[in-house]
């Protein structure tokens, strides 16, 4: 009887205790405003009953309000009236930011994550644009090593370099500048090149002509036609044929410089100066003859005398 008389009074005291502090919390807290620094409110409140801490800038704390059905209910933050803080000062009274602000603080988090993700990707391309640059460097500085004792002589490697260089620095005017100028005078050396060869080839032709040229009178002389007149030529060489017209028939024939046409080896007209001698009338058996005189590049192909009375005869020098 006496234990539970102790008892009892004891839990009377308690709760007179914990509602002492009830309202001595409630009273505290009219006088706390948005605002006021955390140090005010502590020293206002004393330290608080439960606190969430939600970043280094953000916290709630709680102060008990409300008893409880009993007096041994422990604190919770629903018997407790909160104070949201952030930066050290209070923003509301009354109203809980713990939900709120562990959302914006998750987010935070999570941008924070992507920013600094962002800023890893964006130093790593800065980097192997560095890298990339570098060796850009080093190769440009490799193939100017490269082209500089190449002589000007020499366009087609000096072209090669130069637009490697050019590809690497596209900007670069000197590098353009080089380019266009070998690039001419590349051209103006394939130009020179080709000329030569087909002067070589046209010399080697012309040579392997003249060496012809033996065989090649030995046939021209003899004399050949139609039954009325006969033509033999001689090839003299550098441009020159002596050439005979001899009547073989039995009526008068007439000949002429105009009667003559000299043909080259793509069967295109020549032109050349035809002796005046032979502008003659030609009895039976009688000749005609002179020179015909064309450039001495020109390979012909077929010396052709033709008139009315005379017909068509030719000499070919295939």
């Amino acid at each position: 009887m006496r234990i539970g008389v102790i008892v009892f009074i004891a839990a009377v005291v308690l709760s007179a205790c914990v509602h002492l502090d009830i309202n001595k919390n409630i009273n505290a807290l009219k006088t706390i405003q948005p605002g006021d620094s955390q140090e005010v409110v502590f020293e206002t409140l004393g330290p608080p009953d439960l606190r969430n801490d939600i970043s280094d800038k953000r916290f709630v704390t709680f102060y008990r309000t409300k008893a409880g059905d009993l007096s041994g209910t422990p604190v919770s933050t629903a018997l407790c009236t909160p104070i949201s803080f952030e930066n050290g000062q209070v923003v509301v009274v009354g109203e809980d930011f713990t939900e709120r602000w562990t959302l914006e603080e998750k987010e935070r988090i999570h941008q924070t994550a992507i920013a600094e993700s962002e800023r890893q990707q964006v130093e790593m391309a800065e980097a192997a644009l560095q890298r990339a640059k570098a060796a850009r460097q080093e190769k440009i500085e490799a193939l100017e090593n490269e082209v500089k004792p190449v002589p000007a002589s020499n366009a087609a490697l000096n072209l090669k370099l130069y637009r490697q260089l050019l590809e690497l620095d596209p900007g670069n005017s000197r590098y353009q500048k080089k380019v266009a100028v070998y690039e001419d005078r590349l051209a103006k050396q394939k130009k020179a090149r080709h000329e030569r060869t087909v002067r070589s080839a046209k010399a080697k032709r012309r040579q392997a002509w003249e060496q012809a040229r033996e065989g090649r009178n030995k046939k021209l002389r003899q004399y050949t036609g139609n039954g009325i007149a006969e033509m033999a030529v001689h090839d003299m060489g550098n441009g020159s044929l002596y050439v005979w017209v001899k009547n073989v028939s039995n009526q008068i024939i007439t000949t002429h410089p105009d009667h003559f046409t000299l043909v080259d080896s793509e069967n295109n007209p020549v032109a050349c100066e035809i002796s005046d001698s032979f502008d003659s009338v030609l009895e039976p058996g009688s000749i005609s003859h002179g020179k015909i005189e064309y450039s001495r590049e020109i390979e012909p192909r077929e010396l052709i005398f033709q008139n009315q009375e005379s017909g068509r005869i030719s000499k070919s020098f295939q």
